[in-house]
């Protein structure tokens, strides 16, 4: 009798062998799916923030409700049409869907690369320009061959150029005549640029005293997100003749966090990771802007004198865009996996189960929680 049952257990377990394979794809929503669910974004109103490691939750509860649904209803109701009414085509039109739901969670990625950093590839380099100044700004990059870039940059706006050759480059900056006609003096500059290979080099425009001036930043900046579900910010400040070092304190109803600024004229910070909110920038005991963090942003907080007021105020400057597309979108992929897991993991192992003799039942479930393990490697 135990001859008889080990054949019968063995011709059992070689539906076990695309097991581990459907396991692979499935536990693929702790890993690869959770990875993906950082880089969107999970504000959902006044209720707070939905974390990326939070969305495996829905997987146990679509379980507890789709198992009765399917057993009561949708079953019974294919069983009509006589579908679905064998456990092996449950368990092929279960891995279908499962399969299905890969394609759902690509789709999604495909509009999620919209979004994601620009990093500088081999033999690429990029330049950041931050403009502090409340006028349109000109600028003019060249090099041994020509002119290689001419563009405009808004008052106290941002604009990175991409894909340029790394190499030493000359900048020519100029304002018009109407810009801070009472304050400035001098309204055009030059300053000497190095780009780096795979590297965004920051330049401030900014103004010192009367002449405009261009400043070329020791620190290199980086566009890479943050790996979990925060954001990212470095403090470009001007201190100018300031005298002294300044804490910088961003403060939320919270968090805090605080920067040391040294009077080393223009400079930058390293970048903190910072948790999404509404934040006010104070510089010392005085309020000189708000910032506000989203999920996956990259900025850069300018701290500088208003050249028309002389007055220390903040700026922000996004440097990645924060993630855009809701985690909630996430949600459909997650039904139909679970759908799948109902109809391929579920009646596979009931399948199994109700298969095997009375005595070798627990080894049955043994291998199949084998075939679970081998899914995980």
């Amino acid at each position: 009798q135990l001859v008889e049952d080990v054949k019968c257990v063995l011709r059992v377990l070689v539906l076990y062998l695309p097991l581990p394979v459907w396991w692979a794809l499935f536990d693929q929503t702790g890993s690869r799916w959770t990875f993906q669910a950082t880089r969107m974004n999970g504000v959902v109103g006044n209720a707070g923030t939905i974390k990326p490691d939070q969305m495996q939750v829905i997987n146990p509860l679509l379980i507890l409700f789709l198992l009765p649904l399917f057993d009561k209803i949708i079953y019974p109701a294919f069983a009509k049409c006589n579908m679905l009414v064998k456990p092996l085509q449950r368990m092929t039109a279960g891995g279908i869907l499962t399969a299905s739901s890969f394609f759902i969670s690509g789709f999604l990625e495909l509009e999620m690369m919209k979004t994601y950093a620009k990093i500088p590839a081999v033999g690429f380099s990029d330049l950041h320009f931050m403009n502090n100044i409340p006028c349109h700004v000109s600028i003019q990059l060249t090099n041994g061959t020509g002119l290689i870039h001419e563009e405009t940059i808004n008052d106290l706006e941002n604009m990175v150029l991409r894909d340029l050759e790394p190499g030493k480059y000359s900048l020519d900056m100029e304002v018009s005549s109407t810009c801070l006609p009472a304050i400035l003096t001098k309204r055009t500059a030059q300053v000497e640029i190095m780009a780096h290979d795979k590297e965004v080099t920051p330049v401030f425009l900014g103004v010192d005293g009367g002449a405009v001036f261009p400043t070329v930043l020791d620190v290199h900046d980086d566009p890479e997100k943050d790996d979990g579900a925060n954001g990212r910010l470095r403090v470009v400040y001007d201190m100018g003749n300031f005298g002294k070092s300044t804490n910088l304190t961003l403060k939320s109803p919270y968090e805090s966090a605080i920067f040391i600024l040294n009077s080393t004229g223009v400079s930058g910070s390293d970048y903190e990771k910072i948790d999404t909110g509404t934040y006010e920038v104070m510089m010392d005991d005085a309020l000189v802007g708000n910032l506000t963090v989203s999920q996956g942003g990259v900025y850069s907080l300018i701290v500088a004198k208003d050249p028309q007021t002389n007055i220390q105020r903040s700026l922000t400057h996004i440097l990645t865009t924060p993630n855009s597309i809701h985690i909630l979108w996430l949600f459909p992929q997650y039904f139909v996996i679970t759908v799948g897991e109902i109809m391929f993991s579920v009646t596979g192992l009931e399948f199994s189960y109700s298969q095997a003799p009375d005595s070798m039942k627990s080894v049955l479930q043994a291998a199949w929680l084998l075939t679970v393990a081998f899914g995980n490697i």
